[in-house]
């Protein structure tokens, strides 16, 4: 009994005087926090409070400054996500950290603790069963790429991967921001099942209600400080609001005006029609502020989005009396999705606040630098955006603050109508009345109309002046005045629909094919068939066994270095230097493998064909990952510097190789040579490794989401090490056939083979941007391009076509696939 009391009285999350500082903020001021085991444990807080920074910590994303953290009463290692998720903690953050490349089976796979994770072989069948006990309705397939998923079922699959392996800690942060009512409901209810079984969940939101109906405790942070931490029943809302700002808040919304029905409407819609939504027909009088309402996915948020000119529309929408056909300067948007539709990493405040403001401070197109900062200063002032200054880049600020970053950038717009989606979607309790106060005063003073769409009944009551209720893609209610409340508002939209319609819409089969990895594949196979038959027609020698010999001999040649060139497109970089490389192997080899070479050079030479690629793979890596070298510019210095060693050490062809050696390295069976038959074989062999192992599965994450996959646990310096290296062993396998086909030491040997490798990988399938690709499409590709190379001849044409044809070839399929994929993406 003693040992049980022991136990249970060790915190399941305990952080002791943690410190975390950014240039010119203090996030974490010497916190301290101890969370129970079988608690819910609330952190309530400001946007800039310190929340999410503080279970960064916790979760090992971030290094403290000072402070420690432990789990169960053992030590976090600072720093090591992997650490973390090993002691039993799993985190939800705001914005998932899935791989949008990789599947939803493969996502929840990484996220699992190595202990808890299925055999790939059951990789699907057990995720699918994990969302089963989600909902059995959950409609999301486990061979969806994540990117094709909309935000709902994202946010679904982060917190179904974390409670898989049954967390002893649990952290959600803002975990309902993009969930329907009853998929809160199904989350309120695992977390009431995790804490019954023993387990800690800590709960960050700034739905004061959310929390006071799920949490046991609530601990508030205001200025990086933690203030107290106190038992939910013994606070009311408002001592909560009070506490989390530092001072009361007597009014969240402005007073409403009286409007006069005198004048011309600034928004007129009639007949609107578009997916999700139709019939839609409403006017907005200057200085009016209408809500759209409705359960999730009721056609609210797609009407929206058409009255900003996004996605197909019919009907008439008109401003100021002036018919408006798609976008207009007239009319302003703010995305709901800020993450992927809103905020641009990269810029700056500055430049986020000025992006939609251009005209205002350039001059023949040129920036004016004192305007644009007076601009963005006056921005920030006015919205109280809250940023260490103007040049911090914009994903460094916290949720809230990029919401009201982009809000200045909008409103400084000067539109006439403003088209808002969840104005105060992760914005504190405090800031919420500024951009309350700020909306009413622009709609009064600018006489600008302004439609709202929010999942926030008592938001809309006490912003809007009428209130339109979306059942079904149709207007059911319309709420004016006095008769808007949060009742009405829930009321009409839950008795004109019991169940809530979820958005089915997905591209079509043949986008999703096309969109995928197979398509390359298939259509790469077909211009073969093609190119082969059209070239066959034209010479008979074409398919002759010499002919077909040699064709295979060089695609085994680039297939090798090909495959290379893919596992480093997979870690999203592209190795510049794999034809110096092999031609560098070559020139070496012409000193060591020759007739005329002793047994111990031989051995030497052999010994190199290794140590070559792998110490420039070792210094590819070492410049991209040490040095912080563009992996474009790293591998441009390698190619140089390679090339340049190439001429140096033979500065013309020279060193004949041993006739017994070419001879074993181009011996054929039948017409197929042995080198195209290991290449096959390779190839098959790194095709199952790519999709049934975790490494494969690690690797294709890193170049996915290098950050992402850092959250997952995953060492990216580590893969992107095993990338280069193998992308330069497989170019080292690759000059090993090509030394059997020159003959000799030859310094420009390998040159050309860089861009056509590129292109034999883009052709196949793999993505420019890293994070997807096939080494099975790359080898049908790297035929392709050989092919085509090669019927240049065989069709009399001009040997620039020998360029034309691969560079046509890759062009064509990054505008296929590009287009494909994007529009498998849904938003």
């Amino acid at each position: 009994m003693a040992d049980d009391i022991v136990l249970e009285a060790v915190p399941a999350l305990r952080i002791d005087h943690v410190t975390k500082t950014f240039p010119g903020v203090v996030a974490l001021d010497d916190v301290d926090l101890t969370v129970r085991a079988g608690e819910v444990h609330g952190i309530v807080g400001e946007n800039g409070a310190g929340k999410s920074t503080l279970m960064a910590v916790a979760s090992g994303a971030l290094v403290p400054d000072a402070g420690t953290v432990s789990l169960g009463g053992r030590p976090l290692r600072a720093g090591s996500t992997h650490a973390a998720q090993e002691l039993g903690m799993a985190i939800v953050l705001q914005e998932p950290a899935l791989l949008p490349d990789l599947t939803v089976a493969e996502n929840m796979y990484l996220g699992q603790p190595p202990a808890a994770r299925p055999p790939i072989g059951r990789l699907r069948s057990w995720s699918r069963d994990r969302l089963r006990d989600w909902s059995e309705e959950v409609g999301i397939d486990p061979d969806s790429r994540i990117e094709e998923l909309e935000p709902e079922k994202r946010f679904i699959v982060d917190i179904v991967r974390a409670l898989a392996h049954e967390p002893a800690v649990l952290v959600l942060d803002e975990p309902t921001e993009h969930l329907a009512g009853e998929d809160v409901e199904r989350l309120f209810a695992a977390v009431r099942e995790r804490v019954r079984d023993g387990g800690a969940v800590v709960y960050i939101s700034h739905r004061i209600r959310e929390v006071k109906e799920i949490a046991d405790r609530i601990s508030v942070l205001r200025d990086g400080c933690h203030r107290g931490t106190f038992d939910t029943q013994s606070l009311a809302e408002r001592d909560i609001v009070d506490l989390i700002v530092g001072r009361r808040l007597d009014a969240v919304f402005p007073d409403k005006p009286v409007l006069s029905d005198a004048g011309d409407p600034v928004l007129r819609v009639e007949t609107l029609r578009g997916r999700g939504f139709e019939d839609l027909t409403f006017d907005v009088g200057p200085g009016e502020i209408v809500g759209f309402a409705g359960i999730e996915g009721n056609g609210q948020r797609d009407a929206l989005r058409a009255l900003a000119g996004l996605g197909h529309r019919t009907g008439s929408v008109s401003v100021d009396g002036a018919q408006v056909r798609r976008r207009s300067a007239a009319v302003a948007y703010l995305t709901g999705d800020r993450h992927r539709e809103g905020v641009f990493p990269g810029l700056t405040v500055r430049e986020t606040i000025g992006l939609r403001n251009l005209d205002r401070f350039t001059r023949l197109g040129v920036v004016e630098p004192r305007r644009e900062r007076e601009f963005a200063r006056t921005a920030v002032a006015d919205l109280a955006v809250k940023t260490p200054s103007i040049d911090t880049p914009i994903e460094s600020l916290s949720g809230g603050n990029q919401q009201k970053a982009l809000l200045a950038g909008v409103l400084r717009r000067d539109p006439r109508v403003l088209l808002i989606d969840e104005p105060t979607q992760g914005v504190d309790i405090g800031a919420k009345s500024e951009i309350y106060d700020l909306l009413r005063d622009s709609a009064r003073d600018r006489g600008m109309g302004v439609v709202v769409v929010s999942s926030d009944g008592i938001e809309l009551a006490g912003l809007c002046d009428r209130v339109l209720i979306f059942s079904r893609g149709h207007v059911v209610e319309e709420l004016v005045g006095d008769d808007i409340s949060e009742s009405r508002i829930t009321g009409a939209a839950l008795t004109a629909t019991t169940h809530r319609e979820k958005d089915t819409h997905r591209a079509g089969p043949a986008v999703r094919w096309f969109a995928g990895d197979t398509a390359p594949m298939a259509m790469v196979a077909l211009a073969v068939l093609g190119l082969g038959l059209w070239t066959s027609l034209t010479s008979s020698f074409y398919l002759t066994t010499p002919s077909i010999a040699g064709l295979l001999a060089l695609v085994a040649v680039l297939g090798f270095v090909a495959l290379g060139q893919t596992v480093a497109l997979m870690i999203g970089a592209v190795d510049l230097s794999v034809g110096p490389l092999m031609g560098f192997v070559v020139v070496a080899e012409s000193f060591f493998l020759t007739a005329e070479s002793m047994p111990l050079d031989r051995v030497l030479g052999w010994v190199l064909l290794f140590a070559i690629p792998l110490a420039v793979g070792l210094v590819n890596w070492a410049l991209v990952d040490v040095v912080r070298m563009n992996a474009i510019v790293a591998t441009l210095i390698t190619y140089i510097a390679l090339q340049a060693l190439s001429l140096v050490l033979r500065p013309q062809p020279g060193g004949l190789f041993d006739s017994r050696i070419t001879e074993a390295l181009t011996f054929t069976l039948g017409p197929v040579p042995i080198a195209f038959i290991l290449m096959v074989i390779v190839a098959a062999g790194m095709q199952f490794w790519l999709r049934r192992t975790r490494t494969g599965i690690a690797l294709r994450s890193v170049g996915s989401e290098p950050e992402r996959a850092r959250l997952n646990g995953l060492g990216a310096p580590r893969l992107r090490l095993v990338g280069f290296l193998l992308c330069s062993l497989l170019a080292g396998l690759a000059a090993l056939f090509l030394l059997a086909q020159v003959g000799s030491g030859d310094p420009t040997s390998g040159v050309d083979y860089t861009l056509t490798s590129i292109s034999a990988a883009v052709i196949g399938g793999a993505s420019i941007f890293g994070g997807r690709g096939s080494f099975v499409g790359t080898i049908a590709a790297a035929l392709l391009v050989t092919q085509a190379i090669g019927a240049v001849t065989f069709l009399g044409l001009d040997a620039a076509w020998s360029s034309y044809l691969p560079g046509a070839m890759t062009l064509v399929a990054v505008a296929v696939y590009s287009r494909t994929r994007h529009l498998a993406r849904t938003h």
